[in-house]
């Protein structure tokens, strides 16, 4: 199959699937159910990930001769699957999440041979080799990405609309390297979320057919960014041509300075780090007065946008510590900018009063 053959199929199969698990969803409790945290009116599907993985895995079956450098990704996947649709239903722990998490991470590491083995080139001083932190910081760095895509899944369109476009910049790598099989996979993932997002992004089209990921859909993207980032910077055959780590900071930069802003504030407020709240992104974006489509496309703009810059910049040949330099900045005015919540809504109410 073609390369625009197979990520057509992923859409159309994620579609059907999800049409055709509605029912069975609501039968044995697969749902999410408004109230508390959850604004949503209706009770909806919690079946939007587990489409995802099965339209992507079926298409990607059919040319599983060429994939099997991604078996553990494969493995890992079907085990966060599982702990993910468990999850959903109300039968897993907070711990038991986090333990599979790891688990799929070591997986990555210790089976796959797939961590991180230095940080490049961003002090100037030559690249940063990790040696015995490899694969410790591989692992705690997977968890925080998984976390990071999980905390955006609180808003129709926004966790996979930020996952579509960071696949999106991980295959134009892959086709720039040029890394084929990476390329065919990362595009029939996107054809997958792209199903996805029919049935998900708020948009006046989508009527009563309404599909939320689910944790199963929210942790397995999140290992399959964490894969890729380092599978398209770290290559065990020293020939083949890698991406500086430090462009995937800009690729991935606003779910980053998210994870990074939220977790430092329940901290100083001696808050569990892991408890949920309405202090992310997209929920201060909201108490501005901005609506969800709204919200959902300022905030995957900006990723879009930032994805850019790193991209341009390592084409246009920035040395790797001024793009870190630059991210750095960036990451610290969203800091001062997001870390009180309160001083960032104050400002809103100013304008209005004036």
């Amino acid at each position: 199959m073609t390369y625009l053959a197979q990520p057509l199929l992923a859409a159309f199969l994620t579609a059907l699937l999800i049409v055709w698990l509605r029912r069975p969803a609501l039968r044995i409790g697969l749902v999410d159910h408004p109230g508390g945290r959850k604004r949503h009116g209706d009770t909806v599907p919690l079946t939007g990930g587990l489409a995802i993985v099965v339209a992507a895995g079926m298409t990607i079956a059919m040319s599983a001769h060429k994939m099997g450098d991604y078996q553990v990704l494969a493995v890992a996947a079907l085990l966060l699957t599982a702990i993910g649709v468990l999850d959903d239903i109300g039968e897993v722990s907070p711990r038991t999440k986090l333990g599979a998490q790891v688990v799929a991470a070591v997986l990555m590491t210790s089976w796959g041979n797939h961590f991180l083995t230095d940080l490049g080139d961003i002090l100037a001083r030559g690249p940063i080799e990790l040696n015995n932190w490899a694969i410790p910081l591989t692992v705690f760095a997977t968890v925080a990405v998984i976390n990071g895509i999980n905390m955006f899944d609180g808003l129709d369109g926004l966790a996979g609309g930020l996952v579509f476009a960071m696949l999106g910049f991980f295959s134009f790598f892959a086709w720039h390297l040029p890394d084929p099989n990476a390329l065919k996979l990362l595009l029939v993932l996107m054809g997958a979320v792209g199903g996805f997002l029919i049935f998900n992004a708020p948009h006046p089209w989508r009527g009563r057919r309404r599909v939320f990921m689910g944790d199963a859909g929210s942790l397995v993207l999140g290992f399959v960014i964490a894969w890729f980032t380092i599978d398209l910077t770290h290559r065990s055959d020293a020939a083949l041509l890698t991406v500086p780590p430090v462009v995937m900071l800009w690729v991935t930069g606003v779910v980053l300075f998210d994870v990074f802003t939220v977790t430092v504030r329940r901290v100083l407020r001696r808050r569990d780090p892991a408890a949920p709240d309405r202090a992310h992104l997209h929920h201060l974006i909201q108490r501005r007065g901005y609506g969800p489509a709204q919200t959902v496309a300022m905030i995957v703009g900006a990723n879009v946008a930032l994805g850019a810059i790193g991209t341009a910049g390592w084409l246009a040949g920035v040395p790797e510590p001024v793009l870190f330099g630059g991210f750095v900045v960036l990451g610290c005015v969203y800091v001062a900018t997001f870390l009180y919540p309160a001083r960032f809504l104050r400002i809103r109410q100013r304008r209005n009063a004036s």
